[in-house]
């Protein structure tokens, strides 16, 4: 693949969960899979992608709060700070996580979230100025 990808962005992932439930259960140490990614103003691009780790929803203990400033009564915010809060707790709670790296002419570590709410998958690219240990701290990607 020829030029750069944005550092952030939808992707539309080229595997399944059976198969990502493999690579969760230890049957098989990488998935080898590949993906869609449209760059601005150009044509979608396939990418190949080696994850080495995910995190299924049910592995996973996260939860968040929500502070909503408004210029609107403090009541009004405190609701918009519950809706909000329950709008992220049902994203993030079905949200799967995928490590791995994007093969080619230069190997890229990359971080992947899927969400079936959404159904929308995002991936963020280790930046130039990142170190692979600020990046992810799973040793895979080194």
């Amino acid at each position: 693949m020829k030029g750069q990808l944005p550092p952030t962005g939808k992707m539309i992932l080229e595997s399944e969960e059976s198969q990502w439930r493999m690579l969760v259960r230890g049957l098989i140490n990488e998935l080898i899979t590949s993906a869609i990614i449209e760059r601005p103003g150009e044509t979608k691009v396939r990418i190949r992608l080696i994850i080495t780790e995910i995190m299924a929803p049910e592995n996973k203990l996260e939860k968040t709060r929500c502070v909503t400033l408004s210029n609107l009564q403090q009541e009004m915010a405190n609701g918009l700070s519950r809706i909000s809060e329950y709008v992220v707790n049902l994203t993030e709670s079905n949200k799967w996580i995928f490590i791995g790296r994007i093969e080619g002419e230069e190997k890229k570590p990359i971080i992947i979230a899927y969400y079936p709410v959404l159904q929308m998958t995002v991936y963020s690219q280790k930046l130039a100025g990142e170190s692979v240990n600020n990046f992810s701290p799973f040793t895979s990607l080194n």
